[in-house]
């Protein structure tokens, strides 16, 4: 009678054990993120020529008619094709870096050929770049008054140039990008709708252009979800001669799975991000976005899987890069991680957590490799 009570007593825990592992197991699965699904790739644009790294080294070693004969190459080949505009904006970004060694170069380089259109929007770039450096990426009522006003002081340069630039060629997209981008951080409404519209009247089809507007109508900067709907929206009566256009319909869902992430709804954020690759397709803001997402909940994979599509789509992202080194960070890779920071910084300076996470790269096979926290919005 005892054995028979004792078996019953000890059935009922094993029932009680296994049915709270089962609700564990189910807890864990619900709370967990889904993983995303993938089709195959679909990339737009042709092929990449330009190379950040060489334009640099270009700048760096004073070769300032290779640079003006490859920047305008890239132009031409843009004005006979909209869909080579990615490759034009790959090239002029290479100059959005605040090495402050670069700034006397470009400076010789306006001098010496004043009336070269690569030559001033070049060094738009790198003064917009030192503005945007000067503000950091606080909050408003978190940063300094000498900070805004050393960022309103390089991004007016930066405007100059721009124009300039735009006067020498007025079907610089990339410099009505700019434009637009330092009309946002001085909330100049008036300019970016004149911007806006002087831009598309010279350059109708530029992918380029649109986005800048895009990345204005954010909330954060005073537009609105509807607006940047309205503009996507609009977009699309073009699409059929610039199929790129048919991503700005996903532009507003990547900002809005941004703000879910940053309030700590895990489930809205992926939906969102999900949902903006479906609307948009395969571009390389989605897949970066959502890359960094997955790196912030510890999803490498996942993360990798994303991240490398964006680095196909628009190569040579310093962003991208960061993050695709701190998913390797994540999976315990440090060769990769080291791989990955040496071409991040032919193309940008490393900050804080780079510099950290590649001590720790460093120092993994000694033993002495120390946790560090990456990822996150």
């Amino acid at each position: 009678m005892a054995t028979s009570t004792s078996r019953k007593v000890t059935n009922i825990i094993w029932g009680v054990l296994a049915l709270w592992i089962v609700l564990l197991i189910i807890g864990r699965i619900r709370n967990r993120p889904p993983t995303s699904v993938r089709g195959p790739l679909k990339i737009l644009t042709p092929p990449f020529t330009a190379n950040k790294a060489e334009l640099i080294q270009d700048l760096r070693d004073r070769k300032f008619q290779a640079l003006d004969a490859k920047l305008n190459s890239y132009q031409q080949s843009f004005e006979a094709n909209i869909l080579e505009e990615a490759n034009l904006a790959v090239a002029f970004d290479a100059f959005a870096f605040a090495d402050p060694a670069l700034g006397p170069i470009l400076d010789d380089w306006v001098k010496l050929e004043p009336t070269s259109y690569p030559a001033h929007l070049a060094r738009a770039k790198y003064r917009a770049e030192l503005g945007w450096q000067a503000r950091g990426n606080r909050y408003a009522n978190e940063t300094s008054e000498q900070q805004m006003n050393e960022m309103v002081s390089r991004l007016s340069e930066a405007a100059a140039e721009a124009v300039t630039a735009i006067k020498l060629n007025p079907k610089s997209s990339i410099a009505y990008a700019l434009l637009l981008d330092v009309a946002k951080a001085e909330g100049d409404d008036k300019s970016l709708d004149h911007v806006y519209s002087v831009g598309l009247a010279k350059v109708p089809l530029s992918y380029s252009i649109r986005v800048s507007a895009m990345e204005a109508l954010e909330p954060r900067w005073g537009g609105s979800y509807a607006m940047m709907t309205s503009l996507a929206n609009d977009a699309q009566k073009s699409v059929s001669k610039n199929p790129r256009l048919a991503s700005l319909k996903g532009f507003a869902d990547v900002d809005r799975g941004n703000v879910a992430w940053s309030a700590g709804d895990q489930k809205g954020a992926i939906r969102l991000f999900d949902q903006a690759l479906d609307e948009g397709g395969d571009f390389a803001l989605g897949y970066s976005a959502r890359g960094n997402f997955y790196v912030g909940i510890r999803q490498d994979n996942q993360a990798l899987d994303d991240l490398n599509r964006a680095n196909l789509i628009r190569p040579q992202n310093p962003e991208t890069i960061a993050y695709i080194a701190y998913a390797y960070y994540g999976l315990d890779r440090p060769k990769d991680v080291l791989a990955m920071i040496q071409q991040y910084r032919q193309i940008a300076q490393p900050g804080p957590y780079m510099l950290k996470v590649e001590q720790w790269a460093q120092n993994f096979n000694t033993g002495n490799a120390v946790a560090v926290k990456v990822g996150g919005n």
